[in-house]
């Protein structure tokens, strides 16, 4: 299968509340029958195909002869072509700033072009064929203790390849993108519980007072925004290294250390060390990338704001979505412990840690 060439950019505003409403949408109802015509008419392409599970799109595996694989996406209808086109575009940009990056690898349609749209039930949606790699979820797997350096060094890997990449579609206004922080407010009222929402409060109060102001002398460029377990493939059950990084949908230019966060904000172990995960990623990292000082004291304060923004907007998208609570919810635990975790470390314990990790890295 050839490379894409480079398509035009697409320039167009976005819409208001994109990704609020495109997770509402339902995915694109492609038969197997009718992905197999898409395979065949736009990429010359035929195997064994079967659907994938997905939240917003139309996903196939397709098993070609002679063993390769590959992943056919067909699009919701609803999201913007200007974030859709950035995702290809940075799929292109990283096989020539970092060709072995494990991400996906962007194919080429009959014509040469790096996506193609079809009709479906009077709706468009863009296509695309891309490489299907192998591994196992991190969701589904145990971590070694030797994983976690291994995916810090992976994601400041990404980072430095994503750092001559820009896109209109960049600078879109994302609820989880953490510099966003203050858009949560009005959702607030949607957290039932009123111990947990003047938590909240109380933090989003030292983002607007003492966090947001500092971030916009921080480094900030495209990144990829949700590096969390369901994106990652790994090795096997017991998982020792990182195999592929997915799902390029919440990139955002916001600062590289909000990116951080969000990769070290899944990682807070349980038990008396909750920093011991974040700390071996954190070595990991900066032995590729080194940090600066305020990025790193910052970084606690980043990583319990992505978790405020887990229960904020979980709480206001399921009452919103109430038919899909259950699934909008499955991460509020996680972040309820992980805000817990952080809290009751005594005040500054947190930075020292990290600075103590990043010194480690660099001897």
């Amino acid at each position: 299968m050839p490379a894409a060439a480079l398509p035009p950019v697409i320039d167009r505003p976005l819409p208001r509340d994109e990704q609020a409403d495109l997770l509402a949408q339902d995915a694109p109802a492609i038969t197997l029958a009718r992905a197999a015509e898409i395979a065949r008419d736009l990429y010359g392409l035929t195997g064994d195909i079967r659907p994938l599970s997905a939240e917003k799109d139309a996903n196939f595996h397709i098993a070609l002869a002679g063993g390769a694989e590959a992943l056919l996406k067909i699009t919701n209808a609803a999201e913007d072509p200007a974030v859709t086109d950035m995702q290809t575009q940075v799929l292109i940009h990283l096989a020539g700033a970092d060709p072995s990056l494990p991400v996906p690898r962007v194919h080429a349609t009959l014509e040469g072009a790096a996506s193609a749209t079809v009709q479906q039930a009077g709706q468009t949606h863009i296509v695309r064929l891309l490489s299907f790699l192998p591994g196992t979820v991190l969701a589904s797997a145990t971590a070694q203790p030797e994983l976690h350096s291994a995916l810090g060094a992976l994601l400041a890997r990404l980072t430095v390849a994503m750092r001559g990449f820009f896109h209109p579609a960049a600078g879109h206004v994302l609820q989880w993108d953490i510099k966003q922080a203050h858009r949560l407010r009005p959702m607030l009222e949607a957290v039932t519980d009123p111990d947990l929402r003047t938590r909240l409060t109380t933090i989003l109060d030292r983002f607007d007072t003492d966090i947001a102001p500092r971030l916009p002398h921080l480094r900030a460029q495209v990144v990829h925004n949700d590096f969390n377990p369901h994106n990652l493939l790994v090795d096997g059950p017991q998982a020792s290294q990182p195999l592929g990084i997915i799902d390029f949908g919440d990139m955002v230019h916001t600062p590289i250390a909000c990116d951080l966060a969000v990769a070290c904000s899944y990682q807070i172990a349980a038990g008396p060390d909750p920093l011991a995960q974040i700390t071996r990623l954190l070595a990991g990292y900066s032995s590729i990338l080194p940090l600066e000082p305020e990025e790193i004291a910052l970084l606690p304060d980043l990583i319990g704001l992505r978790h405020v923004t887990t229960l904020t907007l979980g709480a206001w998208r399921a009452r919103r979505y109430p038919e899909n609570a259950s699934y909008i919810l499955r991460n509020a635990a996680a972040s309820r412990q992980g805000l817990d975790a952080l809290d009751a470390m005594p005040p500054g314990a947190a930075v020292a840690a990290l600075r103590a990790s990043v010194r480690g890295a660099a001897r």
